[in-house]
């Protein structure tokens, strides 16, 4: 059966018909709607079926074949499904001089399809299986003012912003399911991406510290870092507020526009920052090289003895450990920005010309300038643009890998009409 019936439903009630009376109210609607729709994004077209491929080398003189592939197929897999229900309120008012629009959703996926590792004993080493079921809910709102507006000068202003809680329902048993290895891909360094059921999704697992009854940190005799013996979470890498404010002047034929743009509430581990550690090339991995420092010697106390470390670590021995160790404690960072995303500067010359009789036959001429990427206002990962760094694709969030620098672009147009 390769049907699927998906269903759905919406509806909107315009308020402001039935308060006309209210003359600070312009518009008023509310809204609602419920959706079931579903998703095969993931599966091939032959990932339910066992395929074969030629052997490139003959065996005494006879073609040979093999099973293709390290992935077992499986034919019962079925599209995801995902419910989703939202309601809306949606206001002008004061002549259109304040816009409000708030909306709630919720959102929960199931049969989730995930990858599960299999013992290589029989052949493969994953299967892809309906196991997920992923919860999304949260508020997003747009609020927009008009707070001066006279014949020659008009500021509009406007903020919205976007609260996302995500929360992983179930992964089958256990309670668990480790998405990616980044410390064992060959392309990455350390750490894994978990699905944990009741955490948030999207969970950055590394080894940490391994510390006393009284939270110390524990090292060897020689002073060098010894891991837990469990990973743990550092965070999900999932941003909880995305949002910008924006803000447009006119004065007359000049315009400018300025708009800001954020993400907060996600983590990464930055490979960068670990491998700049263990060469040297970071501010972080100064300690233990400046002047009159012969090595790192960490607060931490003997695993044997239980006194303060005394013990200098050659530097590019101490930072190796953190990925010898798989521990990210100094390469876990907020992935949060607030960046000055664009600055526009416009002046219409359309009134000049109308006073050019040999220049009428332009309707409209206008010329702008730009700049995009304006600032980094604030960050928390050192080195490098946090936005750069990021990925849709849920193997890769979270984790950060010789990330290039970003451009600033600077722009010049001249827009005419005839």
């Amino acid at each position: 059966d390769n049907s699927e019936f998906y269903q759905s439903i919406s509806g909107s009630f315009v308020f402001s018909e039935l308060l006309k009376s209210q003359k600070w109210l312009s518009y008023g609607k509310l809204r609602a709607s419920w959706a079931e729709v579903g998703s095969s994004n993931g599966v091939n077209p032959y990932d339910g079926v066992l395929t074969y491929g030629i052997g490139a080398n003959p065996f005494n003189g006879q073609t040979t074949a093999t099973v293709n592939g390290n992935v077992a197929p499986n034919q019962f897999l079925r599209p995801f499904s995902v419910r989703e229900k939202e309601i809306g309120l949606e206001l002008r008012m004061f002549n259109n001089r304040v816009f409000l629009d708030v909306a709630a959703f919720d959102k929960v996926t199931t049969d989730q399809i995930l990858g599960v590792v299999l013992s290589n004993t029989s052949g493969y080493d994953q299967s892809k299986q309906n196991l997920g079921s992923l919860k999304n809910s949260g508020v997003e709102f747009l609020i927009e003012v008009t707070p001066v507006q006279t014949r020659n000068f008009t500021w509009t202003t406007s903020w919205n912003n976007a609260f996302l809680a995500t929360e992983v329902l179930s992964v089958g048993a256990p309670d668990e399911i480790i998405v990616v290895n980044w410390g064992t891909t060959g392309l990455e360094f350390i750490g894994q991406l978990r699905y944990v059921e009741g955490l948030p999704m999207n969970q950055i697992y590394a080894r940490t510290y391994k510390r006393d009854e009284r939270g110390q940190i524990l090292l060897t005799d020689q002073g060098r870092l010894i891991p837990s013996d469990d990973y743990v979470s550092f965070g999900s890498s999932i941003p909880k507020f995305t949002g910008g404010w924006n803000n447009s002047f006119r004065y007359k034929n000049l315009s400018l526009g300025l708009h800001l743009d954020y993400k907060l509430g996600g983590y990464v581990i930055s490979s960068t920052a670990l491998n700049a550690n263990r060469q040297g090339h970071s501010q972080q991995s100064l300690v233990g090289r400046r002047e009159g420092e012969n090595g790192v010697v960490f607060p931490g106390v003997y695993q044997s003895s239980g006194e303060a470390n005394t013990s200098a670590v050659a530097p590019n021995v101490f930072y190796a450990d953190y990925r010898n160790n798989q521990m990210g404690d100094i390469v876990t960072f907020k992935s949060d920005f607030v960046k000055l995303r664009n600055i526009t500067i416009a002046y219409n010359l359309t009134d000049m010309l109308r006073k050019s009789g040999s220049l009428r036959f332009i309707k409209g001429l206008t010329v702008r300038a730009s700049c995009r990427n304006a600032a980094l206002l604030y960050k928390d990962i050192p080195d490098l643009d946090p936005e750069a760094i990021q990925s849709s694709g849920d193997f890769r969030t979270g984790y950060e890998n010789t990330s290039l620098p970003t451009t600033r672009n600077f722009n010049i147009s001249l827009n005419a009409k005839f």
